[in-house]
């Protein structure tokens, strides 16, 4: 919501200077593209999933064990003749599948929140390499204003996407 209403104080100010005949030269710029396709942004993606991949395989591990846990608890349960009494260790074992279980559920959904995190930190880094070169590209090509392309844009003109550009820029730059 707050993005929205600064959006559009944004426009409201550009549109209200534009009355008094100042022209200004206006551009927008798709950050999630950006941070997709350019060399920082796949980069970073590869860091994510390696990261990613490294969890995973923990999970997977993790679930194998648990799985052949549950099933030596199944054969078990199986062997025992009807009205007999379920031994302690068998007790035990379901005890240690259960927990195991539960440390499993609390690490997946810890490792999900990390990701996150750790997603939205690499965005930022991306973003503030970037930064430097967006300055400096707007103040040499004579930019008044480029904005983030935003959910809330209804409509900007295709000529003023300069995402091509600057990711082309940021390229350039970052690999050097």
């Amino acid at each position: 919501m707050t993005r929205k209403i600064v959006f559009i104080m944004a426009v409201i100010l550009v549109c209200g200077f534009s009355a008094y005949g100042a022209d200004y030269k206006i551009g927008y710029l798709d950050l999630q593209r950006l941070i997709a396709e350019s060399d920082a942004g796949k980069t970073a993606h590869e860091q994510y999933m390696a990261r990613t991949k490294k969890y995973q395989d923990e999970i997977n591990v993790r679930s194998d064990k648990l799985k052949a846990l549950k099933e030596a608890i199944e054969d078990s349960a199986k062997k025992l003749k009807k009205g007999e009494k379920v031994p302690q260790s068998l007790m035990d074992k379901d005890r240690d599948y259960a927990a195991q279980a539960r440390e499993l559920q609390r690490l997946l959904g810890s490792y999900q929140e990390e990701l996150k995190v750790y997603d939205g930190e690499l965005s930022r880094k991306v973003l503030d390499e970037f930064s430097p070169i967006l300055n400096d590209y707007a103040k040499k090509n004579g930019y008044d204003y480029i904005f983030g392309r935003l959910d809330v844009l209804a409509f900007a003109a295709e000529k003023h996407d300069l995402t091509n550009i600057l990711i082309k820029e940021f390229n350039n730059r970052w690999n050097k």
